[in-house]
């Protein structure tokens, strides 16, 4: 457990961490780290690693372990672009250390923050989440890199039906695998602008054995009037006292000394449920460019067992692929044979 409190570029932050094995498993393939930074900003991550025969939890401590080592490589460098080159340098990490070690296929999400004070950058690849939370109120999350996310974004699926839908937990992103579900190179997602925090306000990162046990609300209504490590343990509980069924780790963030009470009567401006999910994008930051606009990328709901369709077979447009590598394949066999009659 963590429980720390420091002044960041005139605002004092207050972090806590907790993380538990759950119900079910045996052992705890979540990781999850934090740093102040030589700048005084305040590095957090979670991540929730997969693969089992603790590939995962390697996977994760892999994660959590190459991103401190970027993000304080160089603090003049903007936050989105260590963000950026942490997630991506991460993903190589993991990949070698799997073919090394023969241990192909593990992999992990991860959510990575850098504080600046008010300021909050915020770098995604799979489905662990933040959550900003206001008064007791979910005013805004980070989408999920799931299949379920993209058919709630395409609007075949309503919202309320994707924590039980049966492709939950199918994600089309990690680290550790080269491609996404589309068959494009991976992509971490890094959001365009930062977001801004005030006094009282709280940050929630987890991994997904919380949000598939605690609705979003929840978790605002549990975090409100709390000090940050009484928040963190009180959210693991409750997800452990629900079955848990997954590791669970969370790490909460407060801009002060406790977060802001419930206020039934307060609503953020415009607030809808389906908004959240709806009007979040992330903007895709070529390498050395963090000013220039990039493609879309697919965005994504909820997790489970994990499943990771990085070849694209399962996924939307997967068949495309798997089509195309097999016409290749046909078409060389045919020059082959017409090659050898000749």
């Amino acid at each position: 457990m963590i429980d720390e409190m420091r002044t960041s570029f005139g605002m004092s932050l207050r972090l806590a961490m907790h993380s538990d094995t759950g119900r079910v498993r045996t052992n705890n393939e979540d990781s999850h780290g934090h740093a102040w930074l030589p700048d005084g900003s305040l590095f957090v991550v979670v991540a929730d690693g997969m693969g089992g025969h603790e590939a995962g939890e390697v996977a994760s401590g892999l994660a959590v372990q190459v991103l401190e080592e970027v993000v304080s490589r160089d603090s003049v460098a903007d936050p989105r672009e260590r963000l950026y080159h942490g997630l991506l340098e991460a993903n190589e990490a993991i990949l070698q250390e799997g073919r090394a070690s023969g241990t192909r296929g593990m992999g992990t999400t991860t959510v990575a923050a850098i504080l600046r004070g008010p300021e909050v950058h915020i770098g995604l690849v799979g489905d662990s989440r933040l959550y900003h939370i206001r008064r007791g109120h979910l005013i805004w999350r980070t989408l999920d890199h799931t299949r379920v996310q993209m058919l709630v974004d395409h609007g075949e699926i309503p919202e309320d039906d994707a924590r039980h839908h049966p492709d939950a937990g199918m994600l089309t992103r990690a680290l550790g695998h080269s491609r996404m579900a589309d068959g494009r190179p991976l992509v971490p997602d890094v959001l365009a602008e930062p977001l801004s925090i005030e006094v009282g306000d709280a940050l929630v990162m987890c991994s997904d054995g919380l949000h598939d046990l605690l609705e979003d609300w929840e978790i605002g209504q549990v975090v409100a009037g709390r000090e940050p490590l009484d928040a963190a343990q009180e959210l693991v509980r409750l997800a452990c006292e629900r079955g848990g069924h997954d590791n669970v780790t969370v790490a909460v963030v407060v801009g002060g000394d406790r977060a802001g009470e419930y206020d039934a009567d307060w609503s953020p401006p415009s607030w809808e449920p389906s908004e959240v999910q709806v009007e979040q994008t992330y903007d895709e930051i070529p390498l050395g460019e963090i000013t220039a606009a990039a493609a879309e990328a697919p965005a994504a709901g909820n997790g489970r067992s994990k499943t990771p369709l990085m070849l694209g077979i399962a996924a939307m447009g997967g068949f495309a692929v798997v089509a195309v590598v097999l016409a290749a394949i046909a078409l060389l066999v045919a020059l082959g044979f017409l090659a050898w009659s000749t």
